[in-house]
């Protein structure tokens, strides 16, 4: 088997200054007899960077070297010249996906608020909320469109080189789910198992001591609960308080917790939260247009916690996490005197995500044995780094999520599925294929499902709810897949 990390490049990291070239070859794809794909173009695994080659057996990595000629299967697979960057594939640690169909046209704060009862009140919210929730199917809706939703929220994601996402879709796990991007919150996930748990709000003790249960079990590996969000006294007691609701005191205090949020926490709760190994999932966008209000991830960081990067949704947050990154570096820059590298936010939407999910043995980097979840950027390859920082869903050349090619150039077509095919797409002026329909599709499943009956679906759906005028306002059309500069 071919071993990545090579002996001259395991103890390097480059700084953004350091010269490294693309290849030269033009992208494209030479057929090959068997199954694999090699992927040719520099590799980000993302700690390290240098030009090779990555070989994608079956849903997995096989081989990361300069070359990975003579190792088994790579004479016979078609090769992926990408001319371009290939990192592993970004994950959001935090997306409310089945509202990603609305943006801040259908509801925006009309205040700062000091924590979320003051948003939760608005009616306007409150009629979105409805609007979600008919359309989901939920609290005896006649109309089901979830996994519309869901898939389309996903394709927003995939368009921006994410390849799994923490979806919160609540309990209800979809057959649909994770037919595009990895809901990786659910049991849909393609990884064989689900293991970690969402609470978007704060947990009775019944439930908490649930959770801490499913942690000694080990059913439970990672525990994402929204914490501290917001400013005042009352978001920062969250984090007390979640020491002292189950009943065994600081159970939920551990390596498997990750806050969310986390706006008021300080010195003394960051400690704890170090001392613990706890995690924290940074939303910046979304945190600072409803509280103008940041976590203190300098400080998180220098106690030594694990930060990861998330959306949050597309109404206050970002519409992918191309855009969390970059507003996270805006951010960095203006409130902190930009303190964090492109090295940095790199890993928060990588090997930190994959920490902060327990998964960094399946996902996060470009190793040997990891699923070939893979984004390949076109750019300049002498900054790889903040290539990604500054990357937009238009500079996205390929992804691939399990080994499978679902969107990217069309001159890279040739590396995805031919059948039942792929169609294409304009995102901002460059031409895409996506291929959204998957064999194997069924009425219960969907994944025969394309791109333009999802859209024609939701586009209908959304037009019959704003027609029966249960509220003054209406929220047609679906936000765009993409918010165009």
């Amino acid at each position: 088997m071919c071993r990545p990390g090579l002996a001259e490049l395991s103890d390097a990291i480059f700084a953004d200054s350091f010269e490294l070239p693309c290849p030269g070859a033009a992208p494209g794809v030479v057929p090959g007899a068997g199954s694999g794909l090699l992927l040719r173009g520099t590799i980000v695994t993302p700690t390290v960077a240098f030009v090779g080659e990555v070989l994608v057996q079956g849903d997995s990595i096989a081989c990361v070297a300069a070359s990975c000629a003579g190792q088994p299967g790579a004479d016979s697979a078609s090769i992926v010249e990408t001319k371009g960057l290939i990192y592993p594939g970004l994950i959001d640690t935090y997306n409310a996906t089945l509202y990603d169909v609305f943006d801040e046209n259908d509801w925006a704060p009309t205040a700062v608020y000091a924590n979320p009862s003051g948003w939760f009140s608005d009616p306007r919210y409150g009629a979105l909320v409805d609007a979600k929730q008919y359309l989901n199917g939920e609290a005896g809706s006649p109309v089901d469109y979830g996994c519309e939703m869901e898939k389309y929220g996903e394709l927003k994601a995939l368009m921006a080189g994410t390849t799994s996402t923490v979806s919160v879709t609540g309990s209800t796990s979809r057959a649909c789910y994770g037919s595009l991007a990895r809901t990786i919150d659910q049991a849909t996930n393609d990884l064989g198992a689900d293991y970690i748990q969402t609470s978007t709000m704060f947990p009775s003790t019944g439930a908490a001591d649930a959770v801490c249960a499913n942690f000694v079990d080990n059913s439970t590996h990672a525990y994402l609960i929204n914490i501290a969000e917001g400013t005042n006294a009352a978001a920062l007691n969250t984090f007390d308080q979640l020491g002292t609701v189950t009943t065994a005191d600081g159970c939920l205090y551990a390596p498997q917790t990750a806050i969310v949020h986390g706006t008021a926490l300080g010195d003394a709760a960051f400690a704890t939260m170090a001392a613990q190994g706890m995690n924290l999932v940074w939303l910046p966008h979304s945190d600072v247009t409803l509280y103008d209000q940041s976590a203190n991830v300098p400080l998180a960081l220098a106690k030594g916690i694990n930060v990861s990067l998330g959306t949050n949704w597309s109404i206050t947050g970002s519409h992918n996490l191309l855009d969390e990154l970059r507003f996270a570096d805006q951010i960095d820059n203006t409130r902190w005197g930009n303190v964090l590298s492109a090295y940095d936010l790199v890993q928060m939407v990588t090997t930190h995500a994959a920490k902060t999910l327990h998964l960094q043995d399946v996902l996060g980097s470009i190793d040997v044995g990891k699923k070939a979840d893979l984004t390949v950027v076109a750019g300049t390859c002498s900054d790889p780094w903040s290539t990604l920082l500054h990357a937009r869903p238009r500079d996205i050349r390929l992804v691939l999520v399990g080994g499978v090619a679902l969107h990217g150039d069309p001159v890279l077509q040739p590396a995805a599925p031919s059948v039942p095919g792929c169609e294409t797409l304009d995102v901002c002026g460059a031409p895409k294929f996506t291929c959204v329909a998957a064999s194997g599709g069924t009425v219960t499943n969907t994944f025969g499902q394309t791109y333009a009956e999802i859209v024609t679906n939701l586009t209908n759906a959304f037009a019959a709810y704003d027609a029966m005028n249960l509220t003054q306002w209406t929220f047609a059309p679906v936000t765009p897949l993409v918010d165009c500069p």
